[in-house]
Formats: structure tokens, C-alpha cells, sequence
């Protein structure tokens, strides 16, 4: 994976269609992938017509890895409320774009951020999210995608 981004790899087509919190590090830093695609149309899990996604399990929610090619990961102090811990609407409506994918939480914000709100929704282009996030000072990298036999016990 990284040779291809190494070698003439462009980013330009590649869409963020699902954000998955993994936890924080030994330094308190949160840590998200990004799942990233080309093609977001046939993008869905068996749980995304339910509603409200907080009541499903994180299992059924996450999509295919056939579903997407990259990942690109953010470790950041910003804590990120993501459409799968939404107990109003499903995964269906995030894809509806009626709810954000991901935003950033305000609850301990003593001012309203500047130059703008982190918000990303389904199908937003990671360039466009990653412009968003060097308004911050915050980056984007690629990190390994796991291949079912990573993941086999």
C-alpha cells in the first residue's frame, strides 16, 4: 500500500466513508481512523438502517474492509462525536447526509473554535477534511490496512 502512495499515488478521488475511534494513547491523545474509498455508493453494514445507531453494537456498524481501500489516522486532543454513538439517527441517515459522520464536541469548549467547527460528513473528500484539520494544525497519516489474515487467530 504505501509504494503506491510513494510512487504518483493521488489522494484527490479518495472519500471518508466511516470514522472509527481505536482509543487513546500513552500520552492521552486520541486516536481515529479514517476508512477511505473511491467509491462511497455501495458503502453500508448490516446495521445502518437501524436507529438509533448507539444501540448497536460497534460490530455491526463497521463496514467491510472490501469497502475501503486506506486508512488515514488522527491522534488529536479534539474528541470527535461520531455518528455511530448518535442515539437519534441511524447510520443510514448519516449517509443521507441528514446527520455529520463526525464533529467536534463543544461540551468543555470555553469559546466556539476558530477559524470554524470540525465537521465531516459521509462522502466528503479526505482532501477537503484534511484542509479543514491544517486550519488547526492538526494531520492526517496513512496507516497499514489490515488484511483478514492480520486479523485470523
Amino acid at each position: 500500500m504505501f509504494e503506491e502512495i510513494e510512487n504518483g499515488f493521488t489522494q484527490d478521488n479518495l472519500k471518508v466513508v466511516f470514522i472509527l475511534y481505536v482509543g487513546t494513547d500513552s500520552e492521552g491523545m486520541n486516536i481515529y481512523h479514517f476508512m477511505l474509498s473511491e467509491d462511497d455508493s455501495e458503502t453500508f453494514a448490516e446495521g445502518w438502517a437501524e436507529k438509533p445507531s448507539c444501540n448497536e453494537n460497534i460490530s455491526s456498524l463497521m463496514i467491510d474492509g472490501s469497502m475501503y481501500q486506506y486508512i488515514k489516522e488522527l491522534k488529536t486532543e479534539l474528541i470527535l462525536d461520531l455518528a455511530q454513538d448518535n442515539c437519534c439517527y441511524s447510520m443510514q441517515d448519516c449517509r443521507d447526509h441528514i446527520v455529520a459522520l463526525a464533529y467536534e464536541n463543544l461540551d468543555n469548549a470555553e469559546e466556539y473554535p476558530e477559524p470554524c467547527r470540525i465537521v465531516i460528513h459521509f462522502g466528503d473528500y479526505i482532501n477537503d477534511v484534511e484542509k479543514m484539520f491544517a486550519q488547526r494544525d492538526l494531520s492526517l497519516k496513512y496507516v497499514e490496512k489490515e488484511t483478514e489474515s492480520d486479523t485470523d487467530v
